[in-house]
């Protein structure tokens, strides 16, 4: 899977969920191709999947001392903290051979397969762990979500390079529902920054960039 390159201008993470959207019917209607593109919001939020309920994901009363909105998006997945530290993508493509309709882990795994061997060639040896977070030794590195609607296909998620994990600690609680290699661990023991690696966020978006889109 090749994808475009499409640069868009920083914004606060509501408006870039919204592009998302808006992106996922352009590529619908054929007006844009098969695309990635990257934001470090100007902003940060908490953002919850769009089957959560926020009162059970987030330490609501932490997220309104601190000021810190608490967003829904469209998307599937689990909640998290989008700000400082953190690199988002978006992968958006239409259904085919390779992204057939409704096949979820299908295309979580055509997606992130290209990530993987890309930190691979960093010297990171990432791997996928079900049902859609990237991992190193066993600390998570990277979580996404995904829509599928009008034959199009969105995988956006958010690598943690050098974000502020007490943070997160802070606004997420912990999940009822985790994956089985989440092992019942902490925030603190169970993320990792790809800064312990000795990538930071412009060595991991070019890398990226290039695994993903080549030239395009």
């Amino acid at each position: 899977m090749t994808l475009t390159y499409l640069d868009t201008p920083p914004g606060p993470v509501a408006q870039e969920l919204a592009r998302d959207k808006e992106l996922m019917l352009h590529v619908a209607a054929g007006t844009q191709p098969a695309l990635l593109r990257f934001y470090e919001a100007t902003d940060e939020a908490v953002v919850v999947g769009v089957a959560q309920q926020p009162e059970q994901q987030v330490d609501l009363a932490a997220c309104a001392a601190d000021g810190m909105p608490v967003l829904q998006r469209f998307s599937g997945g689990g909640t998290v903290f989008i700000g400082r530290g953190c690199l988002v993508f978006s992968v958006i493509a239409p259904h085919g051979p390779a992204l057939k309709p409704f096949d979820v882990g299908g295309a979580y795994r055509l997606v992130l397969a290209c990530a993987i061997a890309t930190l691979g060639r960093l010297g990171v040896p990432a791997v996928f762990e079900p049902p859609c977070d990237l991992a190193v030794q066993g600390r998570k590195i990277c979580g996404t979500a995904q829509a599928q609607k009008r034959g199009v296909v969105l995988v956006h998620g958010s690598f943690l390079v050098d974000a502020d994990l007490a943070r997160i600690a802070r606004y997420l609680r912990e999940p009822a529902v985790a994956p089985a290699y989440r092992a019942q661990r902490a925030h603190a023991a169970f993320l990792c920054n790809l800064a312990e690696c000795g990538i930071n966020r412009d060595v991991l978006r070019t890398a990226l960039r290039t695994g993903w889109c080549g030239s395009n």
